[in-house]
């Protein structure tokens, strides 16, 4: 089995080196995207190829991103298009950020990703009978992308048509899935213009885009965590792992979400059932990434 890690990352070199020397294995090659606002000589400089299996997509694939806008998904796209056009076939891609980091040993990830499990987390579904508080990201219209700020300030005030060809869902941005579900989402990309360009002017397209695909295909019964096949949903929504992410977004009183990892959330990680983790900065989780690395070495 050959997977292609997929990354996008905009700062952080030094965490980002750490993330790629864990997960450099030989049954693994990792493509990079550095936001183009970012300047990427910082990051190639502290990231030393292992046997060729590293790539950063050339600056006509990078792409200047913006939070919440559809440039998040154009950038996803642009990684599994780097991937399945590789010289080498892969059998899973999975999406990291620059921000996460592994949590399972490298052999514990190979047992996991040679399951037809799509790991991914859908939370909810996006129609006015839902009437959920992410509803708002497909009811109106969003200008995040805009370069003029004028533009921008209309974003969420502009009431637009729905989207009705499926029902959209909800859930976490960062997914890995089979071979099978990649080329069945892109083919549905490339043969459906209005589903692409109805993405252009949604809020935080990426935690949509994906998960309505794959929710309305053959493999929705292998999606990893799926709202409507749980039994609790009050702990299904209490659980801090999505897909094969552990994301803390429960903890209260944060200045900002999801929670920064520190020390602190150790034991957590180390009981959890997911793969990788998020958020971790350089700085404030440095010794929370030195005890999982010691942790991993040792397991790998």
């Amino acid at each position: 089995m050959r997977v292609a890690y997929l990354i996008i990352a905009h700062n952080q070199p030094s965490h980002l080196a750490k993330l790629v020397r864990m997960i450099n294995t030989d049954w693994a090659h990792i493509f990079i995207h550095i936001d183009k606002k970012s300047n990427i000589q910082d990051f190639r400089k502290t990231i030393e190829p292992r046997n060729g299996n590293i790539t950063f997509l050339e600056d006509s694939q990078r792409i200047n991103t913006y939070w919440g806008g559809f440039s998040q998904v154009k950038v996803h796209l642009n990684l599994l298009n780097a991937a399945l056009s590789y010289h080498e076939p892969f059998d899973r891609f999975c999406l990291l950020s620059g921000a996460d980091f592994p949590i399972k040993s490298n052999k514990v990830i190979y047992e996991q990703f040679c399951t037809p499990t799509e790991f991914l987390s859908v939370e909810r579904r996006l129609t006015s009978s839902y009437n959920n508080a992410h509803c708002r990201f497909v009811k109106y219209l969003w200008f995040y992308d805009h370069s003029r700020v004028v533009r921008k300030l209309l974003s969420g005030k502009i009431p637009r048509r729905p989207y009705r060809q499926f029902s959209l869902y909800h859930g976490s941005e960062w997914w890995c899935l089979t071979r099978g579900c990649v080329e069945y989402v892109i083919e549905f990309v490339n043969n459906n213009d209005d589903y692409v360009s109805f993405y252009k002017r949604v809020l935080c397209s990426d935690e949509i885009f994906f998960h309505s695909i794959i929710k309305n295909s053959p493999f929705v019964s292998n999606i990893s965590h799926d709202f409507e096949n749980s039994t609790n949903l009050t702990a299904y929504e209490a659980s801090n792992v999505h897909g094969c992410h552990y994301v803390d977004w429960n903890s209260k009183n944060l200045a900002s979400y999801p929670k920064v990892l520190d020390l602190s959330d150790y034991s957590a990680l180390v009981d959890s059932q997911a793969l990788f983790a998020r958020k971790f900065n350089e700085k404030s989780s440095q010794d929370l990434t030195e005890v999982l690395t010691a942790r991993l070495l040792e397991a790998n």
